[in-house]
């Protein structure tokens, strides 16, 4: 596979680039099991520890988000709504951006591990530091090659626009080789 040319990706601070929350404070134990994914902080499973039966009343955290573990930066998309893991010590994070897709929120869930792994258990990635970590994301640019600028400075102060419609493409392809491997492993 070929590695990606990242020379030219430009610096976002998430803050600028997503809208932050985090799910309301949640006992596992206080719970039925049931059908609704119940998202933590572990850094497998795309963070679904179990799968609970929501209370009366209760809302749901909203799919098309990615999740972000503090204990050590793991990132998820998750595709439907779910009950997260809110409260103090591990809870975690909820990313919004309305240019979300599956495949894209794949791509970036990669560069925020990355980015974060100077973090730990004893420096967590709570929401609060999780609003200065900077990734680097490829850009849009103009026909000519040259960085687009966008004016109203959306998604960083220098105006540059993360290239969505990229991303999403690359993690298709890398989809589409895995499957293709998948299927030559299953003929034989």
């Amino acid at each position: 596979m070929n590695k990606i040319d990242v020379h030219e990706w430009q610096e976002f601070v998430v803050s600028k680039l997503f809208s932050i929350s985090s799910p309301a404070p949640r006992t596992i134990k206080t719970y039925n099991d049931g059908d609704i994914p119940y998202v933590s902080s572990g850094a497998t499973n795309n963070g679904i520890i179990s799968y609970l039966e929501k209370k009366d009343n209760e809302q749901l955290e909203k799919g098309n988000c990615i999740t972000v573990s503090p204990l050590d930066g793991a990132s998820f998309y998750q595709e439907d709504d779910f009950l997260g893991r809110g409260g103090a010590g591990s809870a975690i994070s909820l990313l919004y951006n309305n240019n979300l897709s599956k495949y894209n929120a794949l791509f970036i869930c990669t560069v925020i591990k990355i980015s974060a792994q100077k973090y730990d258990y004893s420096d967590a990635l709570t929401s609060d530091n999780l609003k200065f970590l900077a990734i680097k994301l490829p850009v849009i640019h103009n026909a000519d090659g040259s960085l687009f600028v966008d004016n109203e400075k959306k998604y960083s102060d220098e105006g540059y626009l993360p290239d969505w419609e990229y991303m999403g493409n690359y993690m298709r392809s890398i989809e589409s080789k895995a499957q293709n491997r998948i299927d030559l492993l299953k003929s034989i």
